[in-house]
């Protein structure tokens, strides 16, 4: 491969170059805050189990939310992070669970190493044991079904685990699994081998194909003839992303497997998916219709109320929409930053 291929490529495959709204760092920087922040919120008004060990790593954790809340046989809703293998966590990744409880599904947030600390192999088979742990959560709950939803480098893990035989590797029904969400993600890991998204990762050649989910193709369609899987990308992604989305989606409905291609208007590679923490907004109706659920009411176990915020911007006060879980002893925000300079400030709603 020449200099003038590498370069392209490493243009191809660097979303912030690509984003209409902000610049190539701002978008970053707003994209970190705007997850962190939508996080903080659901972790504080949502029922929710944190920091539970799934493997022996550090990162090998994930957070609950609405187990104890939601009835046994509710959906389980399971987001894997981007971040390129090698950025984010966990702790950024709970921005959707709001609208998604309100449904009522129970969500899972995963963390796992992340490289240099670990490799590819070594990532997929730490998102591999959460899903394991998911997996047998559900069955013990009798859980209405599994959906993998992620996004980026978290959409390629996702896309992974649907090529696992997990009866045959787990003795777990692979039936489970009803679904996935795969947003802006990348299917065919090789070209990034020869660019700055492989430094840390090291992968060979010989690892990107054996590590990309186009290469399990055949494996993924045999699992997945009863899932439904919506691929999306982003209007304002580059065109790689788009050519691995069309082509991955007409893979897979060309092997019979129910899938969908939805291209997002006016979103880049980074709102496609902080817009997960709206109602309104098409990428969260198609996670909710995938479960069976709706966004009509709020489930039982929750309940809807009003928060007062301070603005120390114009000294005005305004009111939110939130949702919290009935289960909670206390309702505590503390000062939660938002938008515009605004900090929370409420007491337990009635």
């Amino acid at each position: 491969m020449n200099e003038m291929d590498i370069k392209e490529y490493e243009h191809q495959y660097s979303p912030s170059r690509w984003s209409h709204r902000l610049g190539q760092e701002a978008v970053i920087d707003a994209h970190v805050e705007v997850m962190k922040r939508g996080s903080q919120i659901a972790r504080e008004t949502i029922e929710c189990q944190t920091d539970l060990s799934y493997g022996l790593r550090e990162k090998a954790k994930l957070d609950l939310f609405g187990a104890q809340t939601l009835p046994e046989d509710a959906p389980i809703f399971v987001y894997i992070h981007g971040g390129y293998w090698q950025f984010l966590g966990r702790e950024s990744s709970s921005f959707m669970v709001t609208p998604l409880a309100k449904a009522g599904a129970v969500v899972v947030t995963i963390g796992y190493t992340i490289a240099p600390e670990a490799s590819m192999d070594e990532i997929v088979s730490e998102v591999k044991a959460a899903i394991t742990y998911v997996l047998q959560l559900a069955k013990k709950r009798g859980s209405s079904g599994v959906y993998l939803c992620g996004h980026s480098a978290g959409a390629h893990l996702a896309a992974m685990m649907l090529a696992v035989d997990w009866m045959g590797e787990q003795m777990l029904n692979d039936s489970l699994i009803k679904g996935a969400l795969l947003v802006s993600g990348v299917y065919d890991i090789s070209p990034l081998v020869n660019t700055y998204v492989n430094d840390p990762l090291r992968m060979t050649e010989s690892d990107a194909c054996r590590l990309s989910p186009v290469t399990h193709l055949k494996n993924i369609i045999q699992h997945s003839m009863k899932r439904r899987i919506v691929v999306a990308v982003g209007q304002h992604d580059s065109p790689a992303f788009h050519i691995q989305s069309k082509e991955f989606d007409e893979e897979l409905r060309r092997g019979g497997v129910t899938s969908e291609l939805i291209d997002v208007p006016d979103t880049d590679h980074f709102d496609v998916i902080e817009k997960m923490s709206e109602e309104e907004y098409i990428l969260t109706e198609a996670a909710v219709k995938m479960m069976g659920l709706n966004l009509d009411g709020v489930s039982e176990g929750f309940k809807q109320a009003s928060l007062i915020v301070n603005c120390y911007c114009c000294s005005e006060r305004h009111t939110y929409g939130i949702l919290y879980s009935l289960k909670m002893d206390e309702f505590k925000l503390g000062h939660i930053p938002l938008p515009g300079g605004e900090t929370v400030s409420a007491q337990t709603p009635a």
